[in-house]
């Protein structure tokens, strides 16, 4: 364990620049598919409000998350996707990553994160599957899931959640 957590704090997080998008897409090719990387890329191309975050060691980009608005809730990003190479999985970078983009989400007032994944690995974060159940989506179960990021930020709330058109493609190629 001391191990991982040393590799972890040797990363460097930080939001994507343009010039790391070559980086990501073959990171998001070699996660996922080509499509995904596609659908990523243009998710970070699109609105000026997504977070993209990467985390980089030794001057290689190894992780990656993206956070995108969503319209639903007040100030909602839906998290994915969350890659990270997999030589570097199990070192705590992909648990860093995932810190630095909630920490930064709430920096700049977002009030919740939904996301489709682990359970076991995101509610580790915070989040939880009864959260999100107020959301009117396709692949709603256990494994969606919310963070609220403003207390009660989803109280009270129900309602149908829209995701981007690219998000959707991308969504189709990783449930496939």
């Amino acid at each position: 364990m001391v191990e991982r957590k040393s590799i972890a704090g040797k990363a460097s997080y930080r939001e994507s620049k343009s010039e790391d998008r070559a980086s990501i897409r073959g990171l998001q090719a070699a996660v996922y598919t080509n499509a995904v990387a596609g659908v990523s890329e243009a998710l970070i191309s699109g609105p000026a409000d997504t977070l993209s975050l990467v985390a980089e060691l030794d001057g290689e980009i190894v992780g990656h998350i993206l956070l995108t608005p969503v319209n639903g809730p007040e100030r909602a990003l839906a998290l994915a996707p969350h890659a990270i190479l997999a030589a570097w999985r199990d070192m705590q970078i992909g648990t860093e990553l995932v810190r630095h983009a909630i920490r930064l989400a709430r920096e700049r007032g977002w009030r919740c994160v939904f996301v489709f994944g682990q359970p076991d690995y995101y509610c580790r974060f915070g989040f939880k599957s009864h959260t999100a159940d107020g959301a009117q989506i396709a692949w709603q179960g256990p494994r969606f899931l919310a963070l609220e990021l403003e207390a009660d930020a989803l109280r009270g709330w129900s309602g149908p959640l829209e995701y981007p058109e690219a998000y959707k493609a991308m969504a189709s190629a990783i449930h496939k």
